[in-house]
């Protein structure tokens, strides 16, 4: 008798979409208004760029290691283990009595999400089937922010009722018991993926050599199509890391003046078109070709950033960003199954560390924010500019960059 297939929800496809859509409950309580909190712990705009900045350069050593350990260890241990590091990290968060120590939390946060987030990516990867990866990617962008739906309006009401600091204290208390709760679900649900043939040295200088020879090996191995997908990732990163940060201030606090509730609509608008949109999005990619939605993404995104940088009220606010949103899902959805369609299996954490690295992204949405080398200039650029040139310059910017 055939053995019965098993549901997608059953598998790590669907472990990890349910595990990161709980983690979305709290994540889109902060991420949101992350500028905001760093703002009324006494920053600026030039200190909102400098401490993602520093992150993002902080993070691409352990990156390194991180992919390295990826293709040669457990995938499934890297995930739940150091996950359990993030959720502990997430007290600095709730008693950061200055900017500063927000300065501390991000550093550390990228040091631990350096070694966990090629294993992640390549453990997402591998769980995806190559007859039909573009619905994967589909599933897991439409089921993980589904989650998170209110949060940014829970929060953003909490905010204008009690205060910034007070309801992103709490935020990160929800957090921190969800990121807690996931890396238990991941410990006990996810299957280990195949693991590649290799062996772990001991001692970090082995640990390092080995590192270095195998990127340069992998660095060699990558195709001519994965290497402009690379630019390209670069390009759009940093857009997206000068102007993506400054989203919230520009839009609450500087130019247009709504209330905190008013961009937790903003940001459940996104997250409703993201849902609603995946499924439509993969199929036509099927039917019509991933790379030509990803160039019509990069195409039109530029005029709904600048729509976004004139906007004078909310409804407008709500429509530029919604477009922004839409494309960024229309390319990320295709950039996403391209991606791993060119890379070989053997190499994805290697590839993916790469890239963290560089500071190339895989997904061309305006949400997912830049980091590496490339995200690191873009935050100190798009720093510079919001506090000394004008505050619709890293959009002008960012515009100009992806067209």
């Amino acid at each position: 008798m055939a053995e019965k297939p098993k549901s997608i929800w059953r598998s790590n496809l669907g472990v990890l979409s349910i595990t990161s859509g709980l983690w979305m409950i709290g994540g889109n309580m902060t991420s949101p208004f992350w500028g905001l909190y760093v703002l009324y712990l006494g920053g600026s705009p030039f200190h909102i760029g400098l401490i993602s900045a520093v992150s993002a350069i902080l993070s691409l050593p352990t990156s390194l290691i991180g992919g390295h350990l990826a293709d040669i260890i457990s995938r499934k241990k890297l995930v739940y283990g150091l996950q359990f590091g993030l959720a502990l990290n997430g007290v600095i968060y709730v008693l950061a009595p200055s900017w500063e120590w927000l300065l501390l939390a991000r550093s550390i946060d990228s040091v631990i999400s350096g070694l966990r987030n090629p294993a992640f990516s390549a453990f997402l990867a591998d769980s995806t089937r190559a007859e039909r990866r573009t619905m994967d990617y589909a599933l897991w962008n439409s089921v993980t922010p589904l989650f998170g739906l209110v949060s940014p309006y829970l929060i953003g009401v909490l905010m204008d009722r009690y205060g910034i600091i007070p309801a992103q204290r709490l935020a990160y208390v929800v957090l921190m018991a969800i990121a807690t709760v996931t890396a238990l679900m991941r410990y006990k649900y996810l299957e280990d993926t195949t693991r590649v043939g290799g062996s772990l040295r001991l001692g970090f200088d082995a640990l390092v050599r080995e590192t270095w020879g195998e990127l340069r090996e992998t660095i060699h191995a990558l195709s001519r199509r994965v290497r402009v997908l690379i630019v390209l990732g670069c390009l759009y990163a940093f857009a997206v890391s000068m102007a993506g940060i400054f989203a919230v201030t520009f839009a609450v606090e500087d130019v247009i003046h709504v209330a905190s509730s008013d961009w937790g609509l903003v940001s459940m608008a996104s997250t409703i078109i993201i849902v609603v949109s995946s499924v439509p999005l993969a199929l036509l990619a099927n039917r019509q070709g991933k790379r030509i939605l990803v160039l019509a993404s990069l195409l039109v995104t530029p005029l709904a950033i600048l729509g976004f940088a004139y906007s004078t009220g909310l409804s407008q606010v709500i429509f530029f960003f919604s477009a922004i949103t839409f494309l960024g899902n229309l390319g990320g959805i295709a950039s996403q199954a391209l991606f791993t369609d060119y890379f070989p299996k053997e190499h994805r954490g290697r590839i993916n560390a790469l890239m963290s690295v560089i500071g190339s992204t895989q997904n061309f949405s305006f949400s997912m924010m830049g980091g590496g080398i490339v995200g690191s200039l873009g935050n100190v650029v798009g720093g510079i500019l919001y506090g000394q040139v004008s505050y619709s310059a890293p959009f002008i910017a960012a515009a100009l960059v992806i067209a």
